[in-house]
């Protein structure tokens, strides 16, 4: 069993000022460019989806009170973690 396989994992490349959102580890994905600025990532085999790459990220935040609305609802399962 890989304890890491549901784990979401972000990472923000500043240089690019792209971040990516993956479920699991990083892996080949098929992918779909949904807009300009958001790329949606499945798994090649159950074509579930397993990330998204979100492109000028810093400028979709430049005014206070932006949102981003993205095509997909998540599902969060929390882990138990002990509290300090």
């Amino acid at each position: 069993m890989n304890p890491n396989k549901d784990r979401l994992k972000i990472v923000y490349d500043r240089e690019a000022d792209v971040l990516y959102v993956t479920k699991g580890t990083p892996e080949h994905t098929d992918y779909v460019e949904y807009t300009e600025d958001v790329i949606l990532r499945f798994h090649p085999e159950t074509q579930q989806l397993v990330g998204f790459t979100l492109i000028d990220f810093s400028e979709h935040f430049a005014q206070k009170g932006s949102d981003i609305a993205l095509p997909f609802g998540v599902d969060f399962h929390a882990e138990t973690v002990p509290r300090a």
